[in-house]
């Protein structure tokens, strides 16, 4: 009997047509200040989560650290963003967008804390995997309700920018004021001043997040149709007002509300969505594996091979960065332009290409050499670990579209958790020449692993309705 009931109630629906209206409203002035909120959080989740690697030659120089120790602070930031990708995307489908970035918010400005006054490696680490571990659920959240937010024409690319590439110019950011602290300030405080700078950007964000509105998506889904009604006429009467225009009526259409809680929200995704699910975490693990080699791997190999100072290994990341939220930013055109898969297979194909060549040129080239060819490389590398975010969030229902996101993105972090020790491994076994090129060719096949399962399993939606896609 009980298991009937439940059948019954996952049955539940209602007719509506907020969602409808919601979609039909042309971008303007009120989708400009979602975007920028969650921009900005975008910006802050970037910084937060690369500063392992962005002063890790401080590091270096002032806990002694050895190589292992050394290439190992980046993937235990990563364990901390895999424990907040899995945690706070099935919270987030259980209590809301809104409130798990309050929660998230204050871990990262906790955790920052912790690691701006260590005195030790072991508090470092501690400090980095819990403002990690909140920074990552931001970037779950973050992408989730902007998928729920975007219209449809432009969804592509307000996600990958909106997200994505806010999350690039974070390290950007991250990685001059990196820069600036180890140059101009004592060796001792160079490093910290870098995490203190996240007091500042975490006020910023909070304050503007006291704007952002609660998922409609979510809201109706859980059956709160006086919130969701009441956000979607706030936003339709502004446009009015903005253009002088007046909004098409709409068809009401049948939308099934959430009945899946907590840990059930795993059950429906690997039942329901088995091949969505390994698609999104491939793409994931794929694009982070060489992504955060970047912050853990080549400052050993700038620091240890090329004699390179602390101060300019943060200099060399700038660019690097660069090269790669510029990728990035161009590519995300492309997925409203000639759509979700052409954009991930040449992405991800070009960068695997680019990764063998680095491979087997790389031992022979000079210092300025190297860095210009991986600023060419990592213009795509980022351009990778960004175009796939649309596609993935719009792969799954409002109900678990968190959890989806949250346990892919999770799964994903293992690349970057298990690739820098594996690299780290090969660089402490091989002569320099042997470990340089068994580390980008190893990088490429796990790079070209993500084109070819985007071939054999990506959906392509672009342009069109979350709701008509399931």
């Amino acid at each position: 009997m009980p298991e009937n009931n439940a059948e019954k109630a996952e049955d539940k629906s209602i007719i509506t047509d907020i969602l409808a209206r919601l979609d039909r409203i042309p971008w303007f002035s009120w989708h400009l200040g979602i975007f920028l909120i969650i921009f900005f959080g975008g910006i802050l989740e970037g910084y937060t989560i690369s500063l392992g690697g962005v002063i890790l030659g401080a590091l270096i120089k002032q806990f002694k650290l050895g190589t292992f120790y050394a290439s190992l602070l980046t993937p235990l930031f990563l364990t901390g963003a895999l424990i907040g990708s899995f945690y706070f995307g099935s919270l987030s489908d259980k209590i809301g967008r809104k409130k798990t970035f309050v929660i998230t918010l204050t871990m990262i400005t906790a955790g920052s804390l912790i690691a701006a006054f260590s005195f030790n490696y072991y508090l470092l680490a501690l400090g980095g995997v819990t403002a990690a571990t909140g920074a990552e659920g931001e970037v779950v959240v973050s992408n989730t309700i902007l998928t729920e937010f975007a219209n449809p024409k432009n969804r592509g690319l307000t996600v990958t920018s909106g997200n994505t590439l806010a999350f690039d110019i974070g390290t950007v950011i991250a990685s001059v004021v990196a820069y600036i602290s180890i140059m101009t300030l004592p060796s001792n405080l160079g490093w910290r001043t870098v995490f203190f700078f996240v007091l500042l950007l975490s006020i910023f964000v909070f304050l503007a997040r006291l704007k952002l509105p609660e998922s409609v998506r979510f809201l109706i889904k859980n059956n709160k149709l006086e919130e969701a009604e009441k956000t979607v006429s706030i936003i339709e009467k502004r446009y009015e007002e903005k253009t002088g225009k007046k909004l098409s009526p709409v068809t009401p259409e049948k939308v099934i509300l959430s009945t899946k809680k907590g840990s059930k929200n795993y059950m429906l995704l690997f039942k329901k969505y088995p091949k969505r699910a390994v698609l999104a975490s491939i793409l994931n693990f794929t694009e982070v594996w060489p992504y955060y080699a970047a912050f853990s791997i080549i400052p050993v190999i700038l620091t240890k091979f090329f004699g390179v100072s602390a101060s300019n290994v943060s200099l060399a990341l700038i660019y690097i960065t660069v090269a790669g939220v510029l990728g990035l930013f161009l590519m995300s055109f492309m997925l409203d332009l000639i759509g979700r898969r052409k954009t991930i297979i040449i992405s991800y194909s070009i960068a695997a290409i680019l990764l063998f060549t680095t491979g087997f040129i790389t031992p022979f080239l000079n210092l300025f050499s190297f860095l210009a060819l991986l600023t060419i490389l990592y213009f795509w590398v980022y351009t990778a670990a960004g175009v796939l975010y649309p596609q993935v969030a719009e792969m799954f229902p409002t109900e678990i579209r968190s959890t989806a996101i949250g346990t892919a993105t999770g799964i994903g972090r293992l690349g970057g958790i298990i690739g820098p020790i594996i690299l780290a491994i090969i660089l402490m076994s091989y002569s320099y020449l042997e470990s340089v090129e068994l580390i980008f060719i190893i990088s490429a096949l796990v790079v070209a692993l993500g084109a070819i399962s985007e071939g054999l399993l990506g959906p392509e939606l672009r342009g069109k309705r979350l709701e008509s896609i399931l």
